[in-house]
Parts: structure tokens; sequence; C-alpha cells
């Protein structure tokens, strides 16, 4: 068996063909400084394999920094991406370094990069090409010294012929390609992957769910992973929370639960982003709410189960309309596990 390792949810596992592949890439890869881009579907874990690429190479001791392109607002790109000095603009009260200038010494983690808006490009290509940025509100370059791996769900060559990438950042970026497969592609690894997930989650949740069965076992090595191995995942959680096989299976067999924001008629007069937000919600209150009955209503404990703050999920419940408390048991919401076993040891509830 393969296995590279950060944290024990940061672990690259598997005995099949493809991961002996990735991890042969891997290790050559750490040996340059050239730059890495790591393709591959959506849960495949590209930034698991940045990661990594980061913790066997040289620059190890060092920052790794990670950076959404999607996540940063247009407006703020140059600010987010280069940094600024004092009164550059309304609002900027003191200097401060920008993505590039704090990744120094170490890896600077460009995720998503095939989100990039066109008119952003050129400004990143600049900074990339020799490494120096300068900061809105300066004149002076300040130099960069970063290891750069890019990652993407696009095929960035069909976005080139289409005009919506540019060609030379395109090469800038591209000189190791890795390719993470998909799941389904490694089906071998699947019984590996989930008995690792469900030790995880098992000593995390404070489960102890019963051993897979070899039928169990099966269905998920024929299944074909749309999510990959975060889709996996979170099956072995619901596992865990759940104690059994059959609401996986149940999952499994619904096609339609993998595809919560495919919307029922096209609305031709609702912004996009309107849309995309709605759709969110819609999907996060799906979520919340099984987790929720999962748990009881025991809000602390769904929170832990989602990997969120307690504020947060409190947040989350009255943004997406679901009810503060249980309607059939509000004396249950956040009391303790062990509460809830006494409870039920005095016969107080079945």
């Amino acid at each position: 068996m393969f296995a590279i390792q950060r944290r024990p949810s940061e672990v690259l596992l598997g005995n099949s063909p493809a991961i002996h592949r990735i991890s042969a890439l891997l290790q050559k890869a750490a040996l340059t400084e050239v730059p890495v881009l790591i393709t591959g579907e959506s849960g495949t874990g590209k930034e698991l394999a940045a990661r990594l690429l980061h913790d066997l190479g040289a620059r190890r001791a060092q920052n790794f920094l990670k950076v959404s392109c999607p996540a940063i607002p247009n407006q703020l790109f140059e600010s987010e991406f280069f940094g600024h000095e004092q009164g550059a603009f309304t609002g900027a009260k003191e200097s401060r370094a920008g993505k590039c200038e704090q990744a120094d010494k170490g890896t600077l983690f460009l995720d998503e990069i095939g989100e990039l808006d066109l008119a952003l490009q050129p400004k990143l290509l600049h900074a990339l090409q020799d490494f120096r940025v300068v900061r809105l509100g300066a004149v002076n370059e300040r130099a960069i010294d970063i290891r750069l791996i890019c990652a993407t769900n696009r095929d960035l060559e069909v976005e080139v012929a289409k005009g919506r990438f540019r060609t030379d950042l395109f090469y800038r970026i591209n000189v190791l390609r890795i390719q993470m497969p998909a799941l389904r592609e490694r089906a071998s690894d699947v019984r590996l992957l989930m008995n690792h997930f469900i030790r995880l989650y098992s000593g995390r949740f404070g489960g102890s769910p019963a051993p897979l069965s070899d039928s169990f076992m099966k269905e998920l090595e024929s299944y074909h992973w749309p999510g990959n191995v975060r889709e996996l995942e979170n099956m072995a959680k619901r596992y865990v929370v759940l104690g059994g096989d059959e609401h996986i299976l149940s999952v499994m067999r619904q096609p339609e639960e993998f595809n919560p924001l495919v919307p029922d008629a096209i609305d031709l007069t609702t912004p996009l982003r309107v849309q995309t937000k709605r759709a969110v919600q819609h999907l996060e209150r799906k979520i919340i709410l099984g987790v929720l009955e999962a748990h009881k209503w025991n809000r602390r404990k769904t929170a832990r189960s989602l990997d969120i703050s307690y504020r947060t999920l409190l947040y989350k419940i009255k943004e997406v309309g679901l009810p503060a408390v249980s309607s059939i048991n509000p004396v249950l919401n956040d009391l303790p596990f062990h509460n809830l076993r006494e409870m039920r040891g005095a016969n107080n509830f079945r």
C-alpha cells in the first residue's frame, strides 16, 4: 500500500496503479522548482496533492499559501495579490503585503485558476514572468521567491481555444502537469479509503459503526462516484453518524440527490448570481436539515459533523429558513450525548 501523509485527514492512500503513478510524479516534481499544474475533477484531491508536493520539497519549512481565485472579487484582485501602500485607496489605512509577498520563500497555490477573469490574467502573468510585484500606490518593484502550484477542474486547452484563458499564461503555469485520477478509475482503492475515513471519523465523532459487509463494499466499488473522494469521505461520515449502510445505499440509488443544483426550469429573467445564491442556499438547507435530523437536532453535534463552528451553524440555520429548535423534541437541542443516554436509561423517551 502506498501512502503519503501530512495529517490524519490529509492522506493520499491507494494500491492502484493510478495512485502509484501520482506518487512517482509528486516525488519527481518535488525535486524541482518549476511551476506545476494539477488538473482533475472536483473531489479528486488536487489541493491535497499540492500540499504534499510542498511537504516533499525543499520549501517544506516555509509557508504554504492557498489562494482561491474565484473567491477574490475582480476589483480587489491587485490589492489582494500584490498588496497596497497606506492611502493607496479609500480605506487603505495601513500598508499590507499581498498574497505573493506573503508566500515569499514558500509555495503559492492558486486554486481553480481556470475561473480567473480574462481581464485579470495579464496582471497575474506579468508578476509571474519575473516574480516581481508592485504594491498599489507604490513605485518600486519587490522581488518574490515562490514555488508556484496551480489547480483547475477545467480543461485549459479548451479554454485557450475558446479565448477564455490566455495562451501565454497557460504555458507559464503548465510546465509540469499532474492529472488526478477520478475515483471510478481507481475502484480498487475504494475499500481502503472507506475504511480509513470510517476509522478517522469514528474517533472524531465518537461513533462505533458496524463492520462493512462484503455486499456493501461491492456496491461501493461499482458506484460511479460523481463527487470522487470527497463524496466517499462524506458517505463515510454519514455511515459513522447514522450507523448503517442502508442510509448510504438509499442515497446512492437516487441519482437526483447528486444534482441538487440543477433547476427544474430555466429562468431567463433572474441574474446568474441570484440564481446561484438561491441554489446554494437550497442545497445547504437540505444538508443541514439532514444532519440535524440524524443527530436528533443536537446542534453542537451537528456543527461538529459539518466541521463548522456552533455560531456558524446557528447563522446558517437562520439564513436558510430552518427553525431554531426541533418542533418535535425541543428539549433535546444541544444536549450532550451522554445526557441523552442517561435520559434513555431513565426511560424518559425512546
